[in-house]
């Protein structure tokens, strides 16, 4: 049984909480929150339905831009499992829009998310790891973290910081044992995208939605990089729906 604890932010629905059931399957402790108390219920109720122990989970309430509950959530996970052997900084927002017509306000709301809250909960992990002298980071950035589209310049703005941060990172903690990874996906069908913004990609697409992935594309390369081996570093890793 693997003794190892993944801690997951936005672990409470789409691919963050993919990453809880893949992991948990995986053996991990899990620890994971959302700042909704109803999607903090929701999965505890999901995790007992599916005859998970509950001494190898961990779901609480906080928001990952309060640096002051983030704290506590890390603190929770070293107190109950002992360590915190993997962060997924999954959590994140979009917000799509024409660049002169752009809500500045929500933009700053998609940085403090993306960009801020990933940092955040970086520097609060970072020195236990470096206390055990191990430990593995993966960012969930986006293709357009590496390739900019129309109307999704803002949105790519905070993952193409994901991805510089990322880098940046990577070289620092090397030295104290600890692998940063990048993953970066094509669309995936999850409820990211409201109705309002599949219709007006819809227009750009012809009239029709084009194939998407699936949560469980996902669910496979976080448990490729979540268990791979101590010789290995995966640094990056891209998935597009094929056609």
């Amino acid at each position: 049984m693997n003794k190892k604890t993944a801690l997951v932010s936005g672990g409470t629905n789409g691919i963050g909480k993919g990453a809880v059931l893949t992991l948990l399957n995986d053996g991990f402790n899990v620890v994971t929150f959302s700042r909704t108390a109803k999607r903090v219920k929701a999965l505890v109720t999901k995790l007992k339905e599916l005859k998970f122990s509950e001494d190898r989970f961990l779901i609480l309430r906080a928001d990952v831009n309060n640096e002051q509950e983030l704290s506590k959530v890390v603190a929770n996970a070293v107190s109950r499992f002992g360590s915190v052997d993997v962060l997924i900084n999954n959590a994140g927002i979009g917000y799509f829009a024409d660049s002169d017509k752009v809500d500045i306000a929500r933009f700053g709301q998609m940085i403090a998310t993306n960009i801020v809250g990933v940092a955040l909960l970086t520097k609060l992990v970072v020195p236990q790891m470096k206390k055990q002298k191990s430990g593995l980071i993966l960012n969930v950035a986006s293709i357009s973290g590496k390739v900019a589209f129309a109307n999704g310049e803002f949105y790519s703005a905070t993952k193409f910081g994901v991805m510089g941060f990322s880098q940046g990172i990577r070289d620092e903690l090397k030295p104290f044992g600890i692998k940063v990874a990048t993953l970066c996906p094509g669309m995936i069908k999850t409820d990211f995208f409201d109705e309002k913004e599949l219709e007006r990609r819809k227009k750009v697409w012809k009239g029709k939605i084009p194939q998407m992935l699936a949560v469980e594309d996902i669910n496979r390369l976080v448990s490729l990089i979540c268990n791979q081996s101590e010789h290995s570093d995966i640094q990056d890793l891209t998935i597009m729906p094929f056609g």
